[in-house]
C-alpha cells in the first residue's frame, strides 16, 4: 500500500487543473462586482432621495391600491435582499476561506475563520475564543462585522421603500351657480321689474345691516363671484367675480324749486337732469328719481344714482356755494331751519376677473383688488353711464318707504326709502337716533360730516348685495348655472424612501464591500496558488490529519481533545497551497516544511 503522504503528493501531481485558478479568479470578480452593485443602488437611492424622483410614482388611493401594494412592495424588498445577501454570503465565504487555505497561517486560525462563516452566532463565538489562546482576532472580527452588516441589511430592507398616503390634486369641471346677473331688466318684459317685484328684495337690506357678520356665499362687499354647486369636491375652483366699484361727485349750480318738490342739474353741453326731490332731515342721504333730462346737445349720458345729501361736507368755500342749496324745514309754525342740502352724482363700473374660492364652503381664498376710491369732494361737470346703470339707479330710487316719517310743522312728511336707511347705516348714521331727535323736537343741526370714499363704497356695495339676492331669486334675465375648472383635491399614494434605514443599509453595503476587499486579499500567496481542499470542516480535518504528516503529528499529542487543548495544538504555521502549473511543489516537500517548521517551534 502506498504511504499516505506519498500518495497525496503524487495525487496532486496528478491534478493539474488550470481551470479551477481561472474559477477562483472569477468567484472573486463576481464577489467585487455584486458588492459594488449594492454600494451603487444605495448611493442612487440617496439622490433620489434628495431629489424626491420616487415621488413620481403615484397610485390612486383605493383600499385595494392600500392594502395590496404595500404588502407587495415589502414583500419584494425582503425577498430581494435575502436572495441577494445569500449569494453575498455565499461568493465572500468561498473566497475568504480559498484566500485563507493559501496562506501561510496558523491552523487554529483557519480553523477560526472556517468556522466563523457558519453564522453570527458562531462568529461571535470565535471571538469569545480569543480570549483565551487569541489566534485571529482581526479575522474573525471582520467576518462577524460582515455578518453583522448582512443583518442590518434583513431588518432594514423591507422600510427603505414604502408607499405613503400625501394630498394631490387633480383638474376638473364643477358646476357653478353665476354671482353676476343683469339686475337691469334687458332682454324681459319690463313688467317683472317692478316696484312689487324689487319689493321682496329691497325690504330685507334693513334685516341684513343688523347681521354684519352674516356670510352670504358668493358676495364679499362690493363683490359677486360664482360658487361651487358641487359640495363633495374638495378643493379650490377658480371662478368669475364680478366687482361694483362707485364714484361720486358733486352737481353744481342746481336749482332746486319748492312748491314742485323738483330740482333740474345741468352736465355739460346743454342737457339738464331734472329730479324729484323733497326737503330732508338733516343727516340723511336719499336717492332721487329722475324724471327726465333736458337734450341741449348731442352726447347724453343718463344719469346712474341720483342722491340728495344732509350732511356736512369737507368742502372749500368758493365750492360750498356752487354746490350747497339751503331747504327749509318747518321746525314751528313761526319757526323755520335751513338745512343745506347738496346733490350727488354716483356713476357705476363693473371689472370682471377671477378668483379662487374653497369648493365647500365657497369662500374666497384669493384677495380681490381693491379700487381706488375719492379721497375728496369734487364737481362733477359731466359723466359716463350704461344702460345697466341707469336701470339700477331706477332700481334703488323705487324701494318702498323705510318707515322713518319725519313731518314739519306745515304737515309735510319726509320718508326716507328702505335703501336710504341701509346706506346711512353703511356709512354709520343711524336714522333710529335721528328719529328720537325729530321726535322731542329738536333742531335740525347736522353734526355729521359724510366723505366720498365712504358714500362709494356704501352705493357699491348696496349694489352688489341687491345684484347677489336677485340672482338667488331667480329675478334676472341671466340668472342660471355656469361651468369652472377646479383643483379637486384628492388622496394618492406616492412611493417615498426612508432616510434612516437608508442610510444604515449604505453604511453596512460600503462596509461589507470593504471587509469583502479585505478577507479575500491575495496577501502571502502566489496569484496562481491553489489549494487541494476548499473548506477547513471536520471531514476535511480528518483528510488532513490522515495525509499531512505535521498536522497528524501536532494533533496525536494531544491527550485531552478539548477546544483549548486543541487551539493549543493547532499553533503551527501551515500553507496548502501548491504553484500551478510552472513551479508546482510536491505535496511531501509541502509537508515536510511544515513539520520543519513544528520542529524549529518546539525547539526554541
Amino acid at each position: 500500500m502506498q504511504p499516505p503522504v506519498t500518495w497525496f503528493a503524487s495525487w496532486m501531481t496528478r491534478s493539474k487543473n488550470p481551470s479551477k485558478n481561472e474559477s477562483g479568479s472569477f468567484s472573486t470578480r463576481t464577489c467585487y462586482v455584486l458588492h459594488g452593485i449594492l454600494v451603487i443602488i444605495h448611493i442612487m437611492l440617496i439622490v433620489s432621495y434628495i431629489y424626491r424622483w420616487e415621488h413620481h410614482l403615484t397610485l390612486p388611493f383605493t383600499p385595494t391600491n392600500s392594502d395590496f401594494w404595500p404588502v407587495v412592495l415589502s414583500a419584494s424588498l425582503q425577498a430581494f435582499y435575502t436572495l441577494y445577501t445569500a449569494v453575498l454570503v455565499f461568493l465572500t465565504q468561498q473566497v475568504a476561506i480559498s484566500r485563507a487555505l493559501v496562506c501561510r497561517l496558523k491552523l487554529t486560525t483557519i480553523h477560526d475563520i472556517s468556522n466563523a462563516w457558519a453564522g453570527l452566532g458562531s462568529a461571535l463565538s470565535s471571538i469569545w475564543k480569543q480570549t483565551r489562546i487569541p489566534a485571529s482576532l482581526w479575522a474573525t472580527t471582520a467576518v462577524t462585522t460582515y455578518l453583522v452588516c448582512i443583518s442590518v441589511l434583513h431588518i432594514t430592507s423591507s422600510t427603505l421603500l414604502q408607499f405613503q398616503t400625501f394630498n394631490s390634486s387633480m383638474t376638473t369641471n364643477i358646476s357653478t351657480l353665476l354671482g353676476w346677473v343683469d339686475i337691469s331688466g334687458q332682454g324681459i318684459s319690463v313688467s317683472q321689474y317692478s316696484v312689487q317685484n324689487w319689493g321682496a328684495i329691497t325690504a330685507s337690506l334693513p334685516v341684513i345691516s343688523q347681521f354684519p357678520g352674516l356670510v352670504s356665499v358668493g358676495l364679499s362687499n362690493n363683490t359677486v363671484y360664482d360658487i361651487s354647486q358641487m359640495g363633495s369636491v374638495v378643493g379650490h375652483a377658480t371662478v368669475n367675480a364680478t366687482t361694483i366699484t362707485s364714484s361720486c361727485g358733486l352737481l353744481p349750480n342746481v336749482t332746486y324749486s319748492g312748491n314742485d318738490s323738483t330740482a333740474s342739474a345741468p352736465f355739460g353741453d346743454g342737457n339738464a337732469v331734472l329730479m324729484a326731490a323733497s326737503t330732508p332731515w338733516t343727516d340723511q342721504i336719499q336717492i332721487l328719481r329722475s324724471t327726465g333730462a333736458v337734450v341741449g346737445g348731442k352726447d347724453f349720458a343718463p344719469a346712474a344714482v341720483l342722491l340728495m345729501v344732509s350732511t356736512l361736507l369737507e368742502i372749500e368755500p368758493s365750492v360750498q356755494q356752487e354746490v350747497a342749496i339751503p331747504m327749509i324745514w318747518d321746525v314751528s309754525i313761526s319757526a323755520v331751519q335751513a338745512i343745506n342740502v347738496y346733490f350727488v352724482q354716483c356713476s357705476l363700473s363693473t371689472n370682471t376677473t377671477t378668483v379662487v374660492i374653497d369648493t365647500q364652503t365657497n369662500t374666497l381664498e384669493s384677495s380681490i383688488p381693491v379700487s381706488q376710491s375719492s379721497t375728496q369732494w369734487e364737481e362733477m361737470l359731466q359723466w359716463t353711464s350704461t344702460n345697466w346703470s341707469a336701470a339700477v339707479g331706477q332700481i334703488l330710487a323705487d324701494s318702498g318707504g323705510s318707515g322713518f316719517q319725519f313731518e314739519g310743522a306745515s304737515g309735510y312728511i319726509s320718508e326716507p326709502s328702505i335703501v336710504d336707511e341701509y346706506l346711512m347705516t353703511l356709512v354709520g348714521l343711524n336714522i333710529s337716533a335721528q328719529y328720537l331727535q325729530w321726535a322731542v323736537n329738536d333742531p335740525p343741526v347736522s353734526n355729521f360730516t359724510l366723505s366720498p370714499d365712504k358714500l362709494e363704497a356704501a352705493i357699491a356695495q348696496t349694489v352688489a348685495q341687491l345684484t347677489w339676492m336677485a340672482g338667488r331669486m331667480g329675478l334676472a334675465s341671466n340668472a342660471g348655472e355656469g361651468m369652472a375648472l377646479a383643483e379637486e383635491d384628492v388622496i394618492a399614494l406616492r412611493l417615498s424612501i426612508t432616510l434612516l434605514p437608508l442610510l444604515f443599509a449604505t453604511s453596512a453595503s460600503v462596509i461589507m464591500l470593504g471587509l469583502a476587499l479585505h478577507t479575500s486579499r491575495e496577501s502571502h500567496a502566489s496569484r496562481n496558488s491553489q489549494a487541494p481542499i476548499s473548506n477547513i470542516g471536520a471531514l476535511q480535518l480528518l483528510w488532513l490529519g490522515y495525509h499531512s504528516a505535521s498536522i497528524h503529528e501536532a494533533l496525536r499529542n494531544v491527550g485531552h481533545p478539548t477546544e483549548a487543548n486543541l487551539r493549543r495544538a493547532g499553533m503551527i504555521d501551515v500553507c496548502f497551497a501548491s504553484t500551478t502549473p510552472d513551479e508546482e511543489l510536491s505535496m511531501r516537500s509541502l509537508m515536510d516544511s511544515q513539520a520543519v517548521d513544528r520542529d524549529d517551534e518546539m525547539s526554541h
